[in-house]
Parts: C-alpha cells; structure tokens; sequence
C-alpha cells in the first residue's frame, strides 16, 4: 500500500515537472519575466541581442533545465528508497523446539521459543503476541515476552525487560504467559504439534510448530 501511494506521487512529480517544461517552451506563462530578463531590466542597461528566428529565450532554458533535474532527482530517489526497503528485510527462525508447559501455580501457561533474526533489519519482539490454535479451531493468545535467562532444574529465571529488540544475526530465548483459572483446560485443549503465530507490533508474522512435553 505504501508503495502505491510512492508511485503515485512520483509520477504526479514527474508529470508536473514535465507541464513546467512545456509550459516554458511556449513562454505562455513568463512572457514578462522572459522579456524583462531579455531587455536587461535588472542592470538598467540595455541588452544587445541578435534576434534569430525560432531562438528560445534564456529564462525558457533555464526552467526547463531545472524542470529536467527535478524529475531525474525524484527518479533518483523512488530507485534508492525502492532498493533500500528490498535490502533490508525483517527475517525470523525458530532454533529448537518452541514447548508449552504449565506453570507452577497452575494459574498460568507457559510457551518457551528462541527466536534468530536472520534477516538484515532490526526486529522487536516487545509487546509481541503468540497465537496457538487448539483442538476445537479457536485461539489461545499468549503475551507478555520475557527474556530467558536461564533454564535450571528447579525453574526458568526470567528478565521482565521492557524492550526486546534482536539485531541481524541476534538470537533469544523467550517465555510467553497465558493466565487464567482455565489453564488446564486450555493446555489439555492445545495438541502436540499446534500451529502457532508471532506477530509483532510492526506487523511481522511468522507461523511454528508447537510441542508439549
């Protein structure tokens, strides 16, 4: 949608920049600033010109030179802006084996993913959503990402950071949180091997396998 409207715009440019030129090879909108400049106005001196049938005034020439440049840089532009956005592109895998498990109140439901950025633009995960589809068709939201710091015996120590943002290359460990006095009922609800998707605040979606243990 964005880059309908950019072409859109590009070609209004280009299509008034090429109207300025016209317009100016005709001298049918300067006509006193092309004979002012011609007669010298602006020096109080008389200009001596030689009149040749068909000459273009210099203020004509000059309009459709900077006519031509404006719609060459515009050109310019769209290309660079068109070639930027391919180059930098959002791309995330999933290493491992995303899990669901229940929390130890058994209040709560947990879903465990470790996200890489394998594209060449920064993604943030903060405020990011995992969808998981259940038996019956519906759909189990699970929020709040928190950074894993690490995985013992005894727990999962978590970082309640308040931004999440993975750089190319970066990868991270995250636990995502459904609460509720359901989550048994939810988690008995979710199969083994559930389809899930992310979507982040930015609009970026990426589908996964989910397991259970």
């Amino acid at each position: 949608m964005g880059e309908a409207l950019e072409r859109e715009e590009l070609r209004k440019a280009v299509e008034l920049a090429r109207l300025i030129a016209r317009e100016a090879e005709r001298s049918a909108r300067w006509p006193s600033l092309a004979l002012i400049l011609n007669r010298g106005a602006y020096t109080r001196k008389a200009m001596r010109t030689r009149k040749r049938a068909g000459a273009m005034p210099p203020i004509v020439t000059v309009i459709i030179i900077v006519a031509a440049v404006v719609a060459a840089a515009l050109a310019a532009y769209f290309i660079y802006a068109t070639t930027a956005r391919g180059v930098r592109q959002v791309s995330l895998t999933v290493i491992g084996q995303p899990t669901l498990y229940k929390g130890a109140d058994g209040k709560s439901l947990e879903l465990r993913v470790t996200f890489k950025n394998d594209g060449t633009a920064d993604v943030d995960l903060t405020n990011s959503i995992i969808s998981v589809q259940t038996k019956d068709k519906t759909v189990v939201e699970f929020k709040d990402p928190q950074l894993v710091i690490s995985s013992t015996s005894s727990g999962t120590t978590t970082s309640s950071s308040t931004t999440i943002k993975l750089a190319p290359g970066d990868s991270v460990a995250l636990k995502y949180t459904y609460s509720g006095s359901d989550a048994g009922t939810v988690f008995d609800n979710i199969p083994d091997g559930a389809m899930a998707t992310l979507q982040t605040k930015d609009g970026y979606q990426t589908s996964f396998a989910v397991a259970k243990p």
